[in-house]
């Protein structure tokens, strides 16, 4: 039973090297820090779901390694469920070596590993039909068209955030059958030709039946469908390590509007759990719970209140079915 959110795409490891200055060709440095964790695109979206209390599925694939294996068990403590994660022999599990200096320059360096076969998986769909939503984090033309069909199929919302790689999608095809449209300002104008004005972006939301959400950085985020237009100012936070930080707001954004429908209060959702997800190095490592989010948005004076009831709704409809299937137990035990 995959719950209310199955999440499809990478999972790596995280290799981070803080340097003063990139190096060049040839020249030898020492990291100021250097740390190894665990990430992917998809692996930080679900975790991140997790923590919030939303029930979610990771389907991806790792090496029959030592990283798979601590990776596989690190995501399960986070309460994703890793029972559709494929473990490819003589694989190794996918590597991302990101490094970057004081000034914000980076210099990355991907070895996909079991990743590359994610496109050609033949996943199981019946274990993904009880789902609410489908997220795939990251560009998979092939995997992202047999999904589309699925949900579309199955009254399945399907949420897409294509990446820094998404140039290889067929948007004409896939926007069609799509709900929740994740881009930051460079995707945005790579793949659709537009700046983020507000009606650039009405118009194109329009052209499609979803949401387009646009991550902007420090200058916050813009969330349309065309008719309604909201807007989210980034909350002031230390800033540690922006790595994963558009997986978490995506994640706060799905937790949140999944529960409410509304545009602005899943957008500031998603805001505030991308501020504390970079208060703490790693990608993963400064995620919050729903409840650490509400916190920060009750500081500057704004309520979610409506999304924190729901989860306290399903709490108490699963205690009582519990006591219910107890006491039929219990009935069938005595007789």
């Amino acid at each position: 039973m995959p719950g209310e959110v199955v999440a499809i795409g990478r999972i790596n490891v995280d290799i981070d090297m803080r340097v003063e200055k990139l190096p060049e060709i040839n020249q030898h440095i020492i990291s100021q820090v250097g740390r190894i964790d665990f990430g992917g695109s998809a692996a930080n979206f679900a975790c991140q779901c997790a923590k919030l209390g939303i029930k979610t599925m990771l389907v991806s694939c790792v090496g029959d390694d030592e990283f798979g294996k601590l990776a596989t068990k690190a995501i399960t403590k986070d309460g994703v469920d890793t029972s559709c994660l494929l473990v490819l022999e003589k694989q190794p599990t996918g590597i991302f070596v990101y490094t970057h200096d004081t000034n914000g320059n980076r210099l990355v360096v991907v070895e996909p590993g079991a990743n590359r076969f994610l496109e050609k998986r033949v996943f199981e769909e019946e274990k993904l039909l009880d789902a609410q939503l489908v997220h795939i984090a990251g560009s998979f033309p092939m995997l992202t068209g047999r999904v589309a069909e699925l949900t579309t199929s199955n009254g399945m919302i399907l949420s897409l955030d294509p990446g820094r790689a998404g140039s290889n999608l067929d948007y004409d095809k896939i926007l069609k059958q799509t709900d929740l449209l994740f881009l930051n300002q460079t995707e945005l104008k790579e793949y659709f030709k537009i700046n983020p004005s507000e009606s650039a972006l009405r118009t194109f939301a329009k052209t499609f039946p979803g949401i387009v959400v646009l991550k902007m950085g420090e200058k916050g985020a813009i969330a349309t469908d065309g008719f309604e237009y909201c807007t989210s100012e980034v909350f002031e936070v230390p800033v540690v390590d922006t790595l994963g930080a558009g997986d978490s707001f995506a994640a706060g954004f799905v937790a949140a509007w999944m529960r409410s429908e509304r545009i602005e209060q899943a957008l500031n959702v998603a805001n505030a759990v991308a501020a504390l997800t970079i208060t703490q190095p790693g990608a993963q490592n400064g995620q919050p719970t729903l409840d650490e989010a509400a916190k920060l948005l009750r500081r500057h004076r704004i309520s979610i209140d409506s999304v924190l009831k729901t989860f306290k709704v399903r709490s108490k409809t699963r205690k009582s079915k519990g006591k219910k299937n107890a006491k039929s137990r219990k009935g069938r035990g005595s007789n």
